[in-house]
């Protein structure tokens, strides 16, 4: 196969699995205790925190209805599960985002995210470490 053939092939490929991401849900803590596990839909997911909520310190995964559903699994785990995900990606030492979650952002020495249904933004969501990566990935 020629190299244009080849490259042409990884696009087309890559364009599909955006469309259609191999992982679509992902097991947390279920909100009813006759189940074992419950499973979120990522599609849902604006994005997962490590910081601690109302005393809670597990991971957190919060949707775009301002759910927050929980996971006794480190964020670093959680991104490894995710690697092939095109739509989330590590934007700071305590996030994760979905990058087709968000609505707005705000340029400072961070970036503060607004994502789809929560009326609070995210501050210092995206940090300079991360920025490169992120500033492609919304090319």
């Amino acid at each position: 196969m020629a190299k244009a053939e080849t490259e042409l092939l990884k696009q087309v490929l890559e364009k599909l699995m955006y469309l259609d991401p191999p992982i679509k849900k992902f097991p947390v803590t279920p909100e009813d205790a006759a189940m074992a596990v419950y499973f979120v839909d990522l599609k849902d997911v604006c994005y997962i925190s490590t910081k601690s909520d109302l005393g809670r310190e597990e991971t957190m995964f919060v949707t775009s209805n301002g759910k927050t559903y929980y996971s006794n699994l480190r964020l670093t785990e959680i991104e490894k599960r995710l690697k092939e995900h095109p739509h989330f990606m590590r934007s700071s030492k305590f996030y994760i985002i979905n990058l087709t979650k968000i609505r707005g952002l705000k340029v400072s020495s961070a970036r503060d995210l607004w994502f789809e249904g929560l009326k609070k933004p995210l501050n210092n969501a995206v940090t300079i470490t991360y920025l490169a990566e992120f500033e492609k990935k919304l090319k």
